[in-house]
């Protein structure tokens, strides 16, 4: 156990390198980083499967980490930058609702392998991965670069020939093109302590409050779900079979926020989310109803996706593009690490209390991360990305 935990926990701290994957994101294309990651995941996942010796796999699993730890905020600013204002939240939707299916899929291919193939059966779920993400760098070299970041880079003979790529092949289909927008593009050169500059250093600060809370309501709840069952007097058995039911609410919120996310000012979802996530929660604390317990907890996993989507598409869109592949990667990196801290933290002094405690300090973030944004965060929904970074 300590063996399997020791290479989870490198693949999981890995996720702090994110910060240089995000920078190279912002000073060498998003296309680019994009292919890089994969090949490291791929391979990495791949060959680990080969190994014997839990240290080496350790570090593989360490490398392929780095290589899906970008993926994150590399996504975020991709589909913002790609998308027009008014569906720039569903294609952050869609996204993640197509992500979060995967756990799924991978938890099943882990099961099947588990009993019957003993030597490969963790060996399975590492190639299947790795060839996935091979199979999908495949296709992820079609991808055009970013306009936005090719124009913020001086490039804008690169940008207009993918956008008049892009109108032929709308016109080739018999539509019409809708009037362009005239934009003022200034050529920059970026550097990460312009995050922190006057003009950046609000939003900034208020994205790392946010993050290092937030990670906290989402993961206080995701990660200690079974203990929750558990403290309830559910068995074993059922609170493996219950967490799965729970946890398929993630793909029903997710699958809502899709039809919602561009209707709603983001700011104002996150805090909405939160909130609900925050009293479903406190309801799924008190209540000793078994089935009342799961439906309850398929609720608050429901509004949790909900805020998790928002908030991706909006760590991305509030910084200006010569660094909203770094201010995204910086931000989320600070879940990271306080997830390690706040969930050691409830689960050390507050669970021990009771439900009704370890949902009291989670409402403290709640208050936090909604004053955060609700103060300070910017409204976004509909506007042009130029417009919101001003």
């Amino acid at each position: 156990m300590f063996k399997h935990n020791y290479c989870c926990y490198c693949y999981n701290y890995c996720f702090l390198f994110r910060q240089n994957r995000s920078r190279l994101a912002d000073l060498k294309g998003r296309r680019t980083v994009f292919l890089v990651n994969l090949l490291l995941f791929g391979f990495g996942s791949i060959i680990a499967g080969f190994m014997s010796n839990f240290y080496v796999i350790a570090a593989l699993m360490f490398i392929a980490g780095i290589g899906v730890g970008g993926e994150f905020p590399l996504v975020d600013t991709y589909i913002s930058e790609m998308m027009p204002a008014k569906f720039r939240g569903r294609g952050v939707a869609l996204v993640y609702t197509l992500a979060v299916t995967s756990a799924p899929v991978i938890a099943l291919i882990t099961y099947f392998s588990s009993h019957p193939l003993n030597y490969y059966s963790w060996r399975i779920p590492l190639w299947f991965m790795g060839a996935a993400a091979l199979i999908v760098w495949a296709l992820r070299t079609r991808l055009d670069e970013s306009p936005r970041w090719l124009e913020s880079k001086g490039r804008i003979t690169e940008a207009d020939a993918i956008v008049e790529k892009w109108e032929n092949e709308v016109l080739r289909e018999g539509k019409t093109l809708p009037e362009p927008e005239k934009i003022e593009v200034v050529e920059e050169h970026s550097k990460i302590s312009e995050l922190f500059s006057r003009s950046l250093r609000k939003i900034t600060i208020m994205m790392i409050i946010f993050q290092f809370f937030q990670s906290g309501i989402f993961y206080g709840f995701v990660v200690l779900a079974p203990e929750f069952l558990l403290d309830k007097g559910i068995s074993l058995v059922n609170t493996l079979l219950f967490s799965i039911l729970i946890d398929t609410g993630f793909i029903a919120g997710s699958i809502f926020n899709y039809f919602i996310i561009d209707k709603v000012d983001r700011k104002y979802g996150i805090i909405g989310s939160a909130i609900s996530a925050g009293i479903l929660g406190t309801a799924f604390a008190l209540t000793s109803s078994i089935a009342l317990t799961v439906l309850l907890g398929f609720l608050v996993a429901f509004s949790l996706w909900n805020f998790s989507n928002f908030f991706h598409t909006y760590q991305a869109e509030i910084f200006p593009t010569r660094v909203r592949s770094t201010g995204a990667g910086l931000v989320y990196s600070i879940s990271r690490f306080s997830t390690s801290i706040l969930v050691l933290m409830i689960t050390a002094f507050f669970l021990p209390l009771g439900l009704v405690a370890t949902f009291g300090i989670i409402w403290v973030f709640i208050a936090i991360v909604s004053l955060d944004i609700g103060i300070f965060g910017p409204k976004t929904t509909g506007r042009k990305l130029e417009d919101i970074s001003k």
